[in-house]
């Protein structure tokens, strides 16, 4: 003898002598098997909250019961639209991309749900059928495959917008820059400015800053499929100091530069460039009129150290690691908030790292470390 009642739990096999079914265990399980997977995911995340941590995951368990209803034979109040889990799945992955998770979470979310239903099944002696352990595992496959592939259309559509407003802002800086320079160029043409004043200035550092725009682009469309480093051996001391003739003073902000002689790093000499050269026109922008931006490089121990020390009186607090993230840009900072993000590529190119040190109520250090470069040329 057997028949149905609807309790709290849901529908509830009363069969004598018959093990219930697996959706009745979940339904009965419910709040346990939520709450072993908030310990595994607090013990993976410690820094998260738990409404973050277990974000879908409670109706994931309610519609995989329901799947596994409708798979018995038992009627339900109400279908989710779609396939199981189709909604909810896909704002999971759409959600913890947003929270910044790795798209490997995704996955391990839905993995872990399956082995808290495997192990309560097992703590409790429970005896699932072969068709209800068939049911939950391509329910879990199915609901991880919609996540993952919302998680990752979210990334491209993300990576999407950022170009589109990266190349917005660099035609708009451009631009403006050429403004500046066609202004400045039309008055000494028409003999109203000398070509040794404050405007043949503002024409220079108009066409610098448009290189140095140009330079961001290429150095960018070059990313697009992943920037490689072509390294060769080249004199640091002689490169080093080629950029502090090359790079425009002003404000009476002077550089200093300390290099030993015949210092020799294995790198590609443009990217290289490209980042010193990014860092030091950072710094002499942000510095203070009057004073000194200090560049120095040294052998550290199988590589290069390359840092930039500026004058800027510091940064906000807890905006140094954001400055390397692509549009952002710090406190009173100009700019389309590239250059950091476009250096730090680079050097990771070559295998280095790039960090910045805060000076409170001075300014800043951007340190750069490229590996296996400690050779010193002969003479």
């Amino acid at each position: 003898m057997s028949f149905l009642i609807k309790g709290s739990a849901g529908l509830i096999d009363t069969s004598l002598g018959k093990t219930p079914m697996l959706c009745s265990f979940i339904s009965e399980h419910r709040a346990d098997i939520l709450a072993w997977s908030l310990r595994e995911l607090k013990d993976r995340y410690p820094n998260r909250e738990d409404d973050e941590l277990i974000n879908g995951l409670s109706t994931f368990i309610d519609e995989l019961v329901g799947a596994l209803r409708r798979d018995s034979g038992i009627p339900v109040d109400a279908t989710p639209p779609g396939t199981l889990g189709d909604s909810t799945a896909r704002q999971h992955g759409l959600v913890r991309k947003n929270q910044g998770f790795d798209i490997t979470c995704v996955v391990h979310d839905y993995g872990l749900m399956c082995n808290m239903v495997t192990e309560a099944v097992m703590r409790h002696g429970h005896n699932p059928t072969p068709r209800e352990f068939q049911v939950l595992n391509h329910c879990v496959d199915e609901a991880m495959a919609i996540a993952v592939e919302s998680y990752s259309n979210e990334s491209r559509a993300n990576e999407q917008r950022e170009r589109a407003e990266h190349l917005g802002s660099l035609a708009h800086e451009i631009r403006n820059a050429l403004g500046n320079a066609s202004m400045a160029f039309d008055l000494i043409r028409r003999g109203k400015a000398g070509i040794d004043g404050s405007t043949a200035d503002v024409l220079q550092r108009a066409l610098s800053r448009i290189a140095d725009l140009v330079a961001e682009t290429l150095t960018t469309a070059q990313d697009t499929g992943g920037v490689t480093a072509q390294r060769e051996w080249i004199r640091l001391d002689t490169l080093l100091s080629q950029l502090v003739l090359e790079t425009p003073s002003e404000r009476n902000i002077q550089i200093r530069l300390e290099v030993e002689n015949h210092l020799s790093i294995d790198a590609d000499s443009r990217l290289l460039v490209s980042v010193v050269s990014n860092l030091l026109q950072n710094a002499i922008k942000f510095t203070r009129d009057n004073e000194t931006v200090q560049l120095r490089a040294r052998p550290a121990k199988g590589a290069v150290s390359i840092e930039i020390e500026d004058r800027c009186g510091g940064l906000p607090a807890g905006t140094s690691a954001d400055l390397f993230r692509p549009f952002v840009k710090g406190n009173n900072r100009r700019g389309v908030g590239l250059g950091l993000a476009i250096a730090r590529r680079a050097v990771e190119a070559h295998g280095g790292t790039i960090v910045v040190r805060n000076l409170p109520g001075l300014g800043c250090v951007f340190a750069i470390l490229i590996p296996h470069t400690d050779r010193i040329l002969d003479k």
